[in-house]
C-alpha cells in the first residue's frame, strides 16, 4: 500500500510525555506518602505488629519501620500496567473520534480513581484491603471503557475479544519463538488476510448493513481476490477497464501502472457490483459517475479505499485507491534526504518567523515529508496550532491541536485564523492557503510567527509563483517567504537484480559529470535478446520482475535570498524567479537526482521519466 502514497487537547502539548508523566506522578505520590506516613505509623501503637531486635552489623530501623519488598513490587507492577493501559486509552479515545467518547470525561475517571486508590494503599493499615481497592480502581474504569467503546465500533476494531487476544498473544509470543496463528482461517473466504468493511455511511449501522448486503453478492470474494493480489504486490491503486469481453486489471506499484491478470466478464461484473453495494452506490449503474468509500484491512493494516466508476465508450472504468495512514517514516533519513539538506531544513523549522512552504504534485509523498518535518520540531517548548478542512483531515501529530473549517459552508482558513492567532501560538500549520484572504493573513502573521504551508507544484519556483498568484501582495510575500522545499519520488533499483553498465561519454558530458568520475551506472536486469532454452529467463522474485523496489525522494531546497526577494517585488515571472533562485544557490531537482543515479540508487531512465511528468 506504499508508504509514499486530532482533535484539540488542552493537555496536547504533553501528550508525547504521558508515560513519563504518569511515572513521575506515581513516584512523587509514593515518596510524599512514605515521608508523611512514617512518623504517624511509628507513633501509632496499633501499627506495631512486632518490634524487631537489632541485628548486629545492620542498621536498626525501629518499630514498625520495616519494608515488605513483595508488597511494594506488587503495587508497582500494577502501577506500571495502569500507565500502559491508561496511555492507550487516552490515545484511543481521541483516535476514534466518536462523539459518544469524550476524553475530558474518561481521562479524569481512569486517572483520578487510580490515584486515590494508590494513596489509600499506603494509608490503610491492612495491605490486602488496600491492594484489592487498587486492583478495582484499575480494572473497573478500564473494563467499563472497553465494554462501552466495543459497543460503538465494528467487530474488527474491538479489543479484549477472543480474536483480539489471540492476535495479541500471537504477535508478542512470535518474538520469543512461539508460533501461533493470529486468527482462525475463514473457510468461506480464501483471501483471509484481506477484510472489507462498510465506510462513509452516516452511521455504523448503515455501514454494517452495506457489508451484509455485499456479502450476499457472489462477487465479493472475487473483488477480495483482486484487491489482495494488488496489495500483496505493494499496490496502492487498482484500475479495471471493463468491456464486453472482460476486464483488464492494472495495479499501481511505486507510482507506475503495472499490468496484472485480466478477469473474464462473468467474474469482473459481479466483483464491481459487490464493491458498489459496499460503497452504497447503484450496482447496475454503468454510465454515470459514481464515487464512494469502503474500508479494508490487510495484514492488520487498516486503510480507507476510494471507489470511482465512470462509463466509457467501450464499457466502464473503475478506479480503487488505497489510503494508508500508517506512519512509515520517522526521520529525514527514512525519506532519503541528504544530511546537509537535513541540517538546513531543521534550521528553517526552528526559525521564529517567516513562511516555509512544502511543495509536490499529488501522489508525490508531500504528506509524509510534512509529517516527518512536524515531528522533528520541538513541540513542547513552542506552541503549535494547525488549521485543516474538516473533510480533509491529516494524520494526527501529537501536541499539535487542530482547528477545522467547513468548505461546504463556504468557510476558509481565514474564517478561523483571527481567533486562533489571538492565542499567540509560535507556529501555525495551514496545509492549504486556499485563497488570497487566508494567504495575506498568514503573511502578516509571519512577521511574528513561523507559518508552515503546502502547495501542489512541480518545483520550488512554481510553488512560489502559484502562491503569489492567489492574490498576495508581492511586497508582503517577499518579506515573509523564507524557504521552499519541493520534492519528487523516484523508484529505487532492486538490489537483487540490478546490473551495471558503462555510460556513454556524451551522456556524462550532458549530465555535467567529469570523465572518469563515474565508472558505471545501474539499471534493471535486461532480458536477453536471444533466450537460451537451457537457461530460461526467470524474473526476480524480490521485485516480481519489475526491476524497481520502493521509492525515495529527491528534494529541491530554495532558501530565499536577496535576489529572489528583489525579483518578487519587481513584477516577477517564472523565468525571472528561476534565474534568481539559481543565483541564490538553489540546486535543481535534476542535479539532486543525478546524485542518486551516480550512487546507483536509481537509474537514468527512471530519473528522466519522473522529471518529464
Amino acid at each position: 500500500m506504499g508508504g509514499w502514497s486530532a482533535g484539540g487537547d488542552r493537555f496536547g502539548r504533553f501528550a508525547g510525555l504521558r508515560p513519563l508523566y504518569f511515572l513521575l506522578i506515581g513516584a512523587a505520590v509514593l515518596a510524599v506518602v512514605a515521608a508523611a506516613a512514617e512518623p504517624a505509623w511509628a507513633a501509632t501503637e496499633a501499627w506495631r505488629p512486632f518490634e524487631p531486635d537489632p541485628v548486629p552489623g545492620t542498621p536498626f530501623r525501629g518499630p514498625g519501620c520495616y519494608l515488605s519488598w513483595l508488597k511494594i513490587l506488587s503495587a508497582w507492577l500494577v502501577f506500571l500496567a495502569w500507565v500502559k493501559t491508561t496511555d492507550w486509552l487516552s490515545t484511543d479515545v481521541q483516535d476514534l473520534r466518536l462523539k459518544e467518547l469524550n476524553y475530558l470525561v474518561w481521562n479524569p475517571i481512569v486517572f483520578g480513581t487510580f490515584v486515590v486508590a494508590f494513596v489509600l494503599l499506603w494509608l490503610l493499615p491492612v495491605f490486602p484491603i488496600g491492594f484489592i481497592l487498587l486492583l478495582l480502581a484499575y480494572v473497573t474504569p478500564l473494563a467499563t471503557y472497553v465494554i462501552y467503546r466495543n459497543s460503538l465500533v465494528e467487530n474488527d476494531q474491538r479489543v479484549g475479544t477472543p480474536e483480539h487476544l489471540r492476535y495479541w498473544f500471537a504477535t508478542h509470543l512470535h518474538r520469543v519463538g512461539v508460533k501461533i496463528e493470529a486468527e482462525k482461517p475463514d473457510p468461506r473466504n480464501p483471501n483471509g488476510p484481506l477484510k472489507l468493511f462498510g465506510h462513509g455511511g452516516p452511521d455504523e449501522r448503515t455501514n454494517n448493513a452495506r457489508l451484509l448486503l455485499a456479502r450476499q453478492s457472489p462477487g465479493l470474494f472475487i473483488s477480495q481476490e483482486i484487491l489482495a493480489d494488488a496489495l500483496a504486490n505493494r499496490g496502492s491503486a487498482v484500475m479495471l477497464d471493463c468491456t464486453q469481453q472482460g476486464a483488464s486489471v492494472n495495479v499501481m506499484v511505486d507510482g507506475v501502472w503495472i499490468p496484472s491478470r485480466s478477469k473474464p466478464r462473468e467474474l469482473s461484473d459481479p466483483a464491481v457490483e459487490a464493491l458498489k453495494i459496499l460503497c452504497g452506490l447503484k450496482a447496475q449503474e454503468r454510465q454515470g459517475l459514481q464515487s464512494g468509500t469502503f474500508a479494508s484491512e490487510y495484514q492488520k493494516v487498516r486503510s480507507t479505499a476510494t471507489f470511482t466508476s465512470q462509463g466509457t465508450p467501450t464499457g466502464e472504468r473503475v478506479l480503487i485507491q488505497f489510503e494508508d495512514n500508517a506512519i512509515r517514516f520517522k526521520s529525514f533519513d527514512d525519506l532519503g534526504m541528504r544530511v546537509k539538506m537535513q541540517g538546513q531544513l531543521k534550521e528553517l523549522l526552528e526559525a521564529p518567523r517567516g513562511v516555509l512552504l512544502f511543495a509536490a504534485m499529488p501522489g508525490e509523498g508531500l504528506r509524509n515529508t510534512v509529517d516527518v518535518a512536524l515531528r522533528a520540531c520541538d513541540r513542547f517548548v513552542r506552541e503549535f496550532v494547525a488549521v485543516e478542512e474538516e473533510k480533509t483531515r491529516f494524520p494526527r501529530v501529537e501536541n499539535i491541536p487542530v482547528t477545522t473549517y467547513s468548505a461546504a459552508a463556504e468557510q476558509f482558513p481565514a474564517t478561523v485564523l483571527p481567533k486562533l492567532l489571538r492565542s499567540q501560538p509560535d507556529v501555525v500549520v495551514v496545509r492549504n492557503f486556499v485563497n488570497a484572504e487566508s494567504a495575506n493573513l498568514l503573511c502578516e502573521a509571519a512577521a511574528e510567527k513561523l507559518v508552515i504551508g503546502t502547495v501542489r507544484a512541480k518545483d520550488c519556483v512554481e510553488s512560489v509563483w502559484k502562491t503569489l498568484s492567489l492574490g498576495l501582495r508581492p511586497g508582503d510575500f517577499a518579506d515573509a517567504i523564507t524557504a521552499v522545499l519541493a520534492q519528487r519520488l523516484v523508484r529505487k533499483l532492486c538490489t537483487d537484480c540490478m546490473e551495471a553498465y558503462a555510460p556513454q561519454p556524451q551522456v556524462l558530458q550532458q549530465l555535467g559529470i567529469p570523465a572518469g568520475r563515474i565508472e558505471a551506472f545501474y539499471r534493471p536486469r535486461q532480458r536477453p535478446e536471444q533466450p537460451n532454452p537451457k537457461e530460461p529467463y526467470v524474473p526476480c522474485r524480490t521485485c516480481a520482475g519489475i526491476g524497481y523496489l520502493g521509492r525515495t525522494a529527491i528534494y529541491e531546497l530554495l532558501v530565499v535570498g536577496d535576489r529572489v526577494r528583489k525579483t518578487l517585488k519587481a513584477s516577477p515571472s517564472p523565468q525571472s524567479l528561476r534565474k534568481a533562485a539559481r543565483k541564490d544557490g538553489m540546486k535543481s531537482l535534476q542535479e539532486e537526482g543525478i546524485l542518486l543515479v551516480a550512487k546507483g540508487v536509481t537509474s537514468l531512465p527512471e530519473l528522466a521519466r519522473v522529471l518529464k511528468q
